[in-house]
């Protein structure tokens, strides 16, 4: 009998915008990733597309490209998204708040 190959539990996104209609939706995942100076956290994104039922098959499958009445939505999530990485720091980093008041308080002693 062959073992099976031991897989990592499926993680959660930071943050999920969405699903829009047909089924648009934007999430910010963290990763770990190793540099020459250790081990580092960073964020990526991911676009999920548009789905649409094949009238031949009826299986549902991804569109290649977005519809002009879906820019709306998508843009909403890329901004809750973009918001969200900015505001929110990663281990051992500042928010964009906490550096814009950092910069603020020097830009007062100058």
């Amino acid at each position: 009998m062959a073992k099976s190959a031991r897989r990592a539990p499926a993680r959660p996104p930071e943050l999920k915008v969405g699903p829009f209609q047909g089924g648009i939706g934007v999430a910010v995942w963290r990763n770990e990733i190793q540099t020459d100076n250790g081990s580092r956290q960073i964020r990526s994104i991911t676009i999920a597309p548009r789905r649409y039922r094949d009238r031949q098959t009826g299986e549902w499958k991804d569109a290649a490209s977005f519809r002009p009445g879906d820019l709306t939505a998508l843009i909403l999530a890329l901004e809750k998204a973009r918001e969200y990485c900015l505001t929110t720091p990663l281990p051992g980093e500042q928010s964009e708040d906490d550096r814009m008041t950092g910069l603020e308080a020097i830009e007062e002693t100058a």
